[in-house]
C-alpha cells in the first residue's frame, strides 16, 4: 500500500513538475492558435514522428502546411517548436538578437566549429575578424579566378561527350560544375590551386555532398548526434560519416599547415609593412586573414582549420547548387528567356559573344541576368528552411505572443517564396519578368518619396523585403553574398554564350528533398539537352 502511494506521490510531483516548465510552451501555442492549437497537438505530433526524414519531410510540410494557422507551435519535451512561414515572422526572427544562434539540432552538422554555427559573442567576434576578408576590394580582385576557372568549364561542357549531347544526365553536370566551384573557392579562400576542375580523383567534391546529406539526417534525428547512439542504430552510416570527415579534414588540414609555413617564411623576409600596415605581398583573403589573426595570438590553427572547413564547404556547396538550380530553370522554361538573356548579354560583352573575361562592369548592366537569377532562387530556394535557437522570452512582431527561451524556430524560407499569398496566384511559375517590375517599382517608389513597406504602385502591391531570402538577411546575413552572386553570374554568362539548355523535364515534376540546401529525389531522372552554340 505504502508503494503504490509512494508511487502515485512521484507521478504526480513529476507530472506537476513538467507542466510547470512546459507552462510557457502551452501559453504561445494559446495565444497563437487558441483551443484549436491545443487540441491539435496529438496530431501534430502523429506527422512530425512519421515524417522525420530528408527525404519526406519538405514534401509533407509543403502539402500540410495549408491545414493549419501559421504560426503553428508544437510542444515537444519542455521546447515549442515554432514554425513560421511569412515575411513578417522572418523579419523579427532574423532581426531579433535572441534568435542569432544556430539550434542544437544542428549540432550534428559537418564543419560545425566554424563562424557558420558560432554562437553569441563567439560569432560576434568571429564575424567581426572575418568581415575585411570578403570586402568590396578583395571580393573584385577574385575575378580573375571567376574568368579563369568559368574558361577552363566551358572547356569541359565542350570536351567531355557526358556533358553535352541529347541526354546530359543532372548529376554529371552537377558533378562538373561542383568540381568548379570547389576550385574556385580553394583558390580564393585558401589561395590554393586543385585543379578539381580537371578532374577530382580523390573524390573531395562529392564527400562534400555526401556528408551534407549526413547532416541533414542527423539534424532531423538529433538522437544521432549522440556517437554511442549513432553507432548502434546505424552503425553503416556512422563509419561512412567518420570516413567522410577524415577525409576532409586531413583535405584542409595539409593545405592550411602548407599554406601557413609559406607565410611565415614570406612574412620572415618581408622587407616591411606599407603604409596600412600589410604586408606588402598579402592580398588579405581569407587565408591570410586567419594567419595575421593567430599571430596575433587570437586563434589558434585548428581554430583556422575549422573555419577554413567551414567556409569552404559553405561557399562551395551554395553557390554549386545556386548555379544549377538556374540552369534547370532556364532548360524547363518554354518562353523567350534563352532570347532575352543572350541578347542582353551580347549588347554588354566585346565583339557581342566575347566571354572570355566577364567583370564587374559587365554584370552591373545584365539587368535581367540579375532578373533571372534572383527567379531561380525564388522559386526553387537554395537553402529550403532555416532554423534558430531563441536564448530568452521575446515577442512575436505584430502578435501578443510570447516565445519562450529555448524555442526552437524553423524559418520555412522555400514555401514562403512560392506562397500566392506574398508572389500573386502565379507564384509557382517560373517568371523572370516579376523582379523587372519590382525594380521598376522601387524606382518610381523613390522618386514620390514614400516610406510605407508596402503601397501600391501602378495596381501592383509592393512586396514585403523579407519575402525573398536567396541568402538570409538581418543580423547573420551571409557573409559571402556578393562573393557567391559574382561567381554565378560570371559562370553563367560564359555558359549561356556557349551552349543552349533545354529539357523535357516539367518544374512542376521535381520531387524536392530538404538535404541542407536543396536536392531533387528525381535527380535520375533528369536529363538535359545541352548543345554548344555558333561562335561569330
Amino acid at each position: 500500500m505504502h508503494l503504490y502511494v509512494a508511487l502515485w506521490v512521484c507521478g504526480t510531483l513529476l507530472t506537476l513538475l513538467l507542466g510547470w516548465q512546459q507552462r510557457k510552451c502551452w501559453r504561445l501555442i494559446w495565444q497563437l492558435n487558441g483551443w484549436r492549437g491545443v487540441a491539435q497537438q496529438p496530431l501534430l505530433w502523429f506527422l512530425l514522428c512519421i515524417n522525420l526524414h530528408p527525404n519526406s519531410i519538405l514534401d509533407k510540410v509543403t502539402r500540410l502546411r495549408v491545414l493549419f494557422t501559421r504560426p503553428l507551435a508544437i510542444l515537444i519535451g519542455t521546447r515549442a517548436l515554432l514554425y513560421i512561414d511569412d515575411p513578417a515572422g522572418m523579419e523579427c526572427v532574423l532581426n531579433a538578437a535572441e534568435c542569432l544562434d544556430k539550434t542544437f539540432m544542428q549540432e550534428g552538422f559537418f564543419a560545425r566549429k566554424g563562424l557558420l554555427h558560432a554562437r553569441g559573442q563567439k560569432w560576434k567576434l568571429r564575424r567581426k575578424q572575418l568581415n575585411p576578408a570578403f570586402n568590396h576590394n578583395i571580393v573584385i580582385s577574385f575575378f580573375e579566378v571567376f574568368n579563369s576557372v568559368g574558361n577552363q568549364l566551358v572547356e569541359q561542357f565542350a570536351t567531355q561527350s557526358k556533358l553535352h549531347g541529347d541526354a546530359v544526365k543532372f548529376k554529371d553536370a552537377e558533378d562538373m560544375l561542383s568540381r568548379a566551384v570547389l576550385e574556385v573557392s580553394c583558390l580564393t579562400i585558401m589561395g590554393t590551386p586543385t585543379n578539381f576542375t580537371q578532374a577530382d580523383d580523390a573524390h573531395i567534391a562529392t564527400t562534400y555532398k555526401r556528408l551534407l546529406e549526413i547532416s541533414a539526417i542527423k539534424t532531423v534525428k538529433p538522437w544521432l548526434q549522440i556517437d554511442l547512439l549513432h553507432r548502434l542504430l546505424e552503425p553503416q552510416l556512422y563509419a561512412e560519416a567518420e570516413e567522410c570527415n577524415q577525409l576532409l579534414v586531413d583535405f584542409v588540414a595539409q593545405i592550411v599547415q602548407r599554406k601557413h609555413r609559406n607565410w611565415q617564411l614570406r612574412n620572415a623576409i618581408d622587407d616591411g609593412p606599407t603604409e596600412d600596415g600589410t604586408s606588402s605581398w598579402q592580398r588579405r583573403i581569407f587565408i591570410e586573414q586567419m594567419f595575421q589573426l593567430a599571430a596575433n595570438g587570437e586563434l589558434t590553427l585548428q581554430d583556422i582549420e575549422d573555419e577554413a572547413q567551414s567556409m569552404v564547404l559553405v561557399s562551395f556547396e551554395t553557390v554549386s547548387n545556386s548555379i544549377m538550380i538556374a540552369l534547370l530553370c532556364l532548360a524547363t522554361h518554354k518562353g523567350d528567356c534563352h532570347e532575352r538573356l543572350r541578347a542582353e548579354i551580347a549588347s554588354v560583352l566585346p565583339h557581342g559573344n566575347d566571354a572570355s573575361y566577364v567583370s564587374v562592369e559587365h554584370l552591373q548592366q545584365l539587368r535581367y541576368l540579375d532578373a533571372f537569377v534572383n527567379e531561380a532562387l525564388r522559386l526553387l530556394a537554395t537553402i529550403p528552411m532555416n532554423l534558430r535557437h531563441v536564448s530568452r522570452d521575446f515577442q512575436l512582431a505584430g502578435r501578443d505572443a510570447i516565445v519562450p527561451q529555448n524555442t526552437i524556430i524553423v524559418l520555412d524560407t522555400f514555401n514562403m517564396q512560392r506562397d500566392a499569398a506574398f508572389w500573386g496566384d502565379r507564384a509557382k511559375q517560373f517568371e523572370p519578368q516579376r523582379f523587372l517590375q519590382h525594380q521598376l517599382d522601387l524606382e518610381q517608389q523613390e522618386q514620390c518619396e514614400q516610406d510605407m513597406k508596402t503601397t501600391t504602385l501602378g495596381g501592383s502591391q509592393r512586396r514585403h523585403s523579407y519575402s525573398f531570402l536567396p541568402f538570409s538577411k538581418g543580423l547573420r546575413t551571409c557573409i559571402g553574398r556578393r562573393y557567391s552572386f559574382f561567381i554565378m553570374k560570371v559562370f553563367l554568362v560564359k555558359l549561356l554564350t556557349h551552349f543552349e539548355f533545354h529539357s523535357d523535364l516539367q518544374l512542376e515534376q521535381l520531387q524536392f528533398v530538404e538535404g541542407i540546401s536543396l536536392k531533387f529525389r528525381n535527380a535520375d531522372d533528369i536529363l538535359f539537352q545541352i548543345q554548344p552554340l555558333k561562335q561569330t
